[in-house]
């Protein structure tokens, strides 16, 4: 049996179209025939009245449920993942922390724990403004919550707490994922990013102040933000700077407060890339008995040198290769002058090799493209020149060549020494350590490597947790 349409064109041009019960068949002859069993009228009077009702009765002889069910329960909120949030929280003993300082604030009458899980929870699930949060709480369930008393005023003032007591619940949660997960701090990865703003209104003591863009948009004003993370990637301690600050100058205030705040630190090793890296911060790792490992310049005179001899011993550029140098380095702690040994370590990645050879060929096929283009170009000499250096220094070139004018044209010539230099790094990464010889220079190497999954954790934090523009 099955549903058919039956379709009648009227004079008037209207088709008219009614709905059967319909019974296949074989005659005594065999023919395969049809007939009518019932008529259920008007198709639109049959959808409208009876289809969910036939449906609904079929369901039911199958011991299924359709109608009834969703007339019963209506349409479902969104709850899975954000009773895993939940749980988790309170197995970090978050909430409790929570309500503890909070019966010291006595100023705060309102669910301060239930504002901050539906900041939280949005934040993972659904990131948006404390305006649109208030409308995707009605499209879930958030356990011990009822959403009626959610307000923007409230959640405003969560936020506020949360920075008043940042370092006190910081180090709650961390001090449960270490017990917890069963971890040993013996490496912290220190990075850095930054988030911009869409906004004009600025104080003068205002962090939020142009810098170095990491999201390409140099023309927002931003804050830039640090954090610290375990080796496996989980962050126990952040930090927000003035947009403007260098990376570099971040290093010592971190080192110090993390060393306050989990006791002795002197067994702990900082990893952080070379952006952080100056002798000034040497200095004061060194006169703190911290142990690093930290990413080096390869452009520094000493770093060359190593360079040259890792190329010399290096048998070929079709496999792994890692150099190690001991170098002496003096430094001063309370005005007394002390020599330790820094070890230097380069590695050698073939793959990398052959991704920067490639660059290289098309960076310089593309800088001779454009020294044609800007030579015919009916302009100036000097302001053919002046474009061409531009070009060369938006695309870090511009200590490759030395250029000069005659007559109406630019001419370039290449520092081959530069050239040479620049081809000598090719699949190399330094780093230097005062770590002991109980950790041998591939362990040096895999430690650091992991500071760059700890820096695209760091990304995908940005971009999960959607947190710019703010």
């Amino acid at each position: 049996m099955f549903l058919g349409k039956v379709e009648s064109k009227r004079k008037s041009g209207y088709t008219h179209t009614t709905v059967q019960l319909v019974e296949s068949y074989r005659n005594e002859e065999g023919k395969s025939r049809t007939r009518i069993l019932y008529h259920f009228g008007p198709l639109d009077k049959f959808l409208q009245a009876d289809a969910d009702k036939l449906v609904d009765s079929v369901l039911k002889m199958k011991g299924e449920v359709f109608l009834d069910h969703l007339e019963k329960f209506g349409s479902a909120k969104n709850f899975g993942d954000l009773f895993t949030i939940f749980r988790i929280l309170k197995e970090l003993k978050f909430f409790q922390e929570i309500e503890k300082i909070k019966e010291s604030e006595t100023r705060i009458e309102f669910d301060l724990v239930g504002h901050i899980n539906a900041l939280i929870s949005n934040r993972i699930n659904d990131p948006s403004s404390k305006l649109k949060l208030l409308s995707w709480l009605e499209l879930v369930y958030l356990p011990e919550l009822k959403s009626s008393g959610i307000n923007y005023n409230n959640l405003s003032r969560s936020m506020d707490f949360l920075i008043k007591h940042k370092k006190r619940l910081e180090d709650r949660l961390a001090e449960s994922v270490l017990s917890i997960f069963d971890l040993s701090l013996r490496m912290c990865f220190y990075d850095m990013t930054s988030s911009y703003f869409e906004t004009n209104n600025l104080s003068d003591s205002d962090i939020r102040c142009y810098g170095y863009s990491r999201d390409n948009r140099s023309d927002r004003v931003q804050v830039t933000i640090g954090v610290v993370m375990t080796e496996e990637g989980i962050p126990i301690a952040h930090y927000v700077f003035p947009g403007n600050t260098a990376d570099v100058s971040t290093l010592q205030e971190v080192v110090k407060d993390i060393k306050d705040r989990f006791g002795d630190f002197r067994e702990v090793s900082i990893v952080t890339d070379k952006g952080m890296t100056s002798d000034k911060n040497i200095d004061y790792l060194l006169s703190g008995d911290h142990s690093f490992i930290v990413g080096e310049s390869k452009t520094k005179k000493i770093s060359r040198e190593i360079l040259s001899e890792a190329n010399t011993e290096q048998e070929d550029k079709e496999s792994g290769f890692t150099y190690e140098k001991v170098v002496p380095y003096k430094y001063e702690v309370d005005g007394i002058k002390r020599l330790c040994n820094l070890r230097y370590v380069y590695s050698f990645n073939p793959e990398t090799y052959r991704l920067n050879a490639e660059k290289f060929k098309v960076k310089l096929a593309d800088y001779e493209e454009k020294l044609s283009e800007i030579n015919v170009k009916d302009i100036d000499s000097a302001d053919k020149y002046s474009q061409l250096k531009s070009w060369l220094k938006s695309h870090g070139m511009v200590k490759w060549f030395d250029l000069s004018i005659q007559g109406d044209v630019v001419i370039s010539k290449s520092k081959d020494s530069v050239l040479s230099s620049v081809q000598a790094g090719f699949g190399w990464f330094l780093i230097k350590s005062n770590l002991s010889w109980e950790w041998n220079k591939e362990e040096l190497v895999s430690g650091y490597k992991t500071l760059w999954k700890v820096e695209h954790g760091f990304r995908e934090l940005k971009h999960s947790f959607d947190i710019r523009p703010m």
